[in-house]
């Protein structure tokens, strides 16, 4: 395999300006708009699937990340997670079990990804600060932990203790904030100004994304390069479905895979900002007053990536609905009891949203379906 790398620098999806991978950014210096990863797919058409590694993590698929080849990898051997078919579902549905990574979320991909990429010589970060809901806490500590790097962590005060606790045994500075995630951002921001530490928070860095897309690779690889009619996603701050719908793209595009799946974004009641914007035809997400759910990972008022998260669901032609806490806490038990799965509640929307969707006839019983199962239970066993 041709070792010349895809990964070719930086780009902001506002202004579209363009910056070297060797520069420390987090927003566009210019605008301050977002910044995203430049991944050649001509370098990659050049690839085929014969020629993947296999290695049992996602760096199977370095060359679609923003890395070079001669860069090293800061792994727990996350990613290459089980895909399995749900057996108490008339339809065709599939789980990507994501609570067998290291720290039993997917968050670990894009803390492997993002600490990678910051670690190496030409961007030699050493101290790291994020806001977090709980579950990239855990993944952002244990990361840097291995890297050696110092790691602030500001969560709500609400988050669930499992996770507060586990940041702190994995060597995190841990800060509690009242409020939300919003205020815990904020946090997170002055200390980061203050100082000059890098903001490793959700799309503050550009190095997150990328790391959670591979479940989209990883997905067509476990069904024969066959690509799920639609995936079923709870959208938190939406890393996951920015960064899966960016893969899928690039698949299309090099000739991997012949379409790319619709998604079914999935929401609480209490705290459902994208789906009421998507729904509404809005090209923003408008801030959610009050939000209120048992699914802490979701509890985000205000994505600050909403307009790349719409434009994502727009591309795909995708569905959007909530559900209530009462349905998540009821998946939680079904999901348990007839599959095994040990879910955290955000992980349990996918599965309390399906009633809807097949008893609406969203999606029709044989279409191929793949659930993300986010998070595992063990770190929220007081939710149960």
């Amino acid at each position: 395999m041709s070792r010349e790398t895809a990964f070719q620098g930086l780009q902001c999806i506002g202004c579209h300006s363009s910056y070297s991978k060797g520069e420390i950014l987090q927003k566009c210096p210019k605008c301050g708009g977002l910044l995203d990863t430049i991944i050649n797919p001509e370098i990659l058409s050049g690839k085929s699937k014969d020629d993947i590694d296999r290695t049992r993590s996602m760096w199977k698929f370095r060359d679609f990340l923003p890395v070079d080849p001669t860069d090293k990898i800061v792994s727990a051997g996350e990613g290459d997670t089980p895909l399995r078919r749900l057996s108490s579902f008339q339809g065709n549905v599939w789980v990507k079990d994501e609570t067998k990574n290291p720290t039993g979320t997917f968050k670990d991909r894009g803390a492997s990804c993002a600490i990678t990429a910051l670690t190496q010589t030409q961007l030699g970060i050493k101290d790291l600060v994020l806001s977090s809901e709980g579950n990239a806490g855990c993944s952002f500590a244990l990361y840097s932990h291995i890297a050696d790097l110092r790691c602030q962590v500001f969560l709500p005060r609400q988050a669930n203790p499992a996770k507060v606790e586990l940041s702190r045994k994995l060597g995190a500075k841990v800060t509690l904030v009242d409020g939300t995630i919003a205020d815990a951002g904020r946090r997170a921001e002055a200390v980061a100004k203050g100082e000059g530490s890098y903001n490793a928070s959700t799309f503050v860095t550009p190095y997150r994304h990328d790391g959670k897309g591979t479940m989209a690779l990883e997905m067509c690889e476990q069904l024969d390069w066959r690509v799920p009619d639609y995936v079923v996603y709870p959208v938190g701050g939406g890393v996951g479905l920015v960064g899966m719908w960016k893969m899928f793209s690039i698949l299309e595009k090099i000739g991997w895979v012949k379409k790319r799946p619709r998604f079914a974004a999935v929401q609480p009641a209490g705290c459902a900002p994208v789906v009421k914007a998507y729904n509404s035809k809005k090209d923003d997400v408008d801030e959610w007053n009050n939000p209120e759910t048992i699914a802490f990972g979701l509890r985000i008022p205000k994505p600050l990536a909403g307009k790349w998260i719409l434009r994502c669901l727009r591309e795909s032609d995708s569905i959007a609905l909530s559900v209530t806490d009462k349905e998540i806490r009821k998946s939680m038990g079904q999901a348990l009891k007839d599959e095994g799965l040990l879910l955290e509640p955000s992980s349990a929307s996918t599965i309390a949203a399906l009633p809807y969707l097949y008893g609406e006839k969203m999606i029709d019983k044989s279409e191929e379906v793949v659930l993300i199962a986010t998070g595992s239970g063990l770190k929220t066993l007081e939710q149960f």
